[in-house]
């Protein structure tokens, strides 16, 4: 999987990209124990929350991420579902991944693949979709829930939510009450809530506590069906870069075992905006 790159740079297996430290829940899932795996992932502040910019901003960081995944994998993951469904509308930014020998995947693939898993279950049932205003005001994931059978979908722009999670403050007795307050009338009425915001599986527990025994679906588990393991051996070493002023490098250091479990060895560096 491993792809060299111009310049002599060390090759990472796959690049993360995400507006905060959000996709740490998908890079977590791929890290199985001794597989080796050579990670970079982008949490990308200077551009959040992405979910209340409009269609060429959005765009212009997608581009600006291909940019920087190019020069080091020819893997990437948009672990951005904001950015994912941006990219739905957005054919070729794929085209200029492709020709820069970047295979991309993004959250909507992922989701395609958890739904076909699990639509028969979801049949007549009323799930929320939870997201980024930007997210749930598009028809992707709500059109695909009613071609798959779903009753009644519910649409949740948390993006309260999401910028109280990206700032780490989501453990706290003030983070989760907002959390509670923006999210619970929504889920009162709902079968399933598709976490579609890949921070928001850092916040299953409230889930749970606000609608105990709601089904909680979560694209990133997925990233496994298609992303293999490089089989090489080994530690598995993650470059957690940032931008922007909204966290600090000690933050992100000691947060960053909690967020990342299975990663051995984690370096966080600083990018330009």
């Amino acid at each position: 999987m491993s792809v060299a790159r111009s310049g002599g740079a060390e090759p990472f297996d796959i690049v993360f990209c995400d507006t905060c430290i959000g996709g740490s829940t998908v890079a977590a899932d791929l890290a199985r124990p001794g597989a080796g795996l050579r990670a970079f992932f982008l949490a990308d502040y200077a551009v959040n929350p992405l979910g209340t910019r409009d269609d060429e901003e959005v765009r212009d960081a997608l581009q600006r991420w291909v940019d920087i995944a190019a020069r080091r994998s020819g893997t990437m993951i948009v672990a951005c579902n904001t950015a994912s469904v941006r990219l739905e509308e957005s054919p070729g930014v794929r085209e200029i991944a492709n020709a820069r020998g970047v295979q991309l995947h993004s959250m909507v693939d992922l989701f395609d693949s958890l739904l076909r898993r699990e639509a028969e279950r979801l049949r007549g049932k009323r799930v929320c979709v939870m997201g980024t205003r930007y997210t749930v005001s598009r028809p992707v994931h709500a059109g695909r829930l009613s071609d798959a059978g779903v009753g009644e979908v519910i649409p949740l722009g948390a993006t309260r939510t999401e910028r109280a999670i990206a700032h780490l403050v989501h453990t706290s007795a003030e983070g989760r009450a907002l959390i509670r307050e923006e999210i619970e009338d929504s889920l009162a009425g709902a079968d399933a809530v598709l976490l579609a915001c890949t921070c928001f599986p850092l916040i299953g527990d409230l889930i749970d506590a606000i609608r105990p025994g709601i089904r909680q679906l979560d694209p990133g588990l997925e990233v496994r069906e298609l992303v293999p393991s490089p089989g090489r051996g080994g530690p598995n070493q993650l470059t957690l870069a940032y931008t922007g002023t909204a966290v600090t490098a000690d933050t992100l250091r000691a947060q960053a075992p909690a967020l990342f479990p299975g990663w051995d060895e984690i370096t966080v560096v600083s990018l330009p905006d």
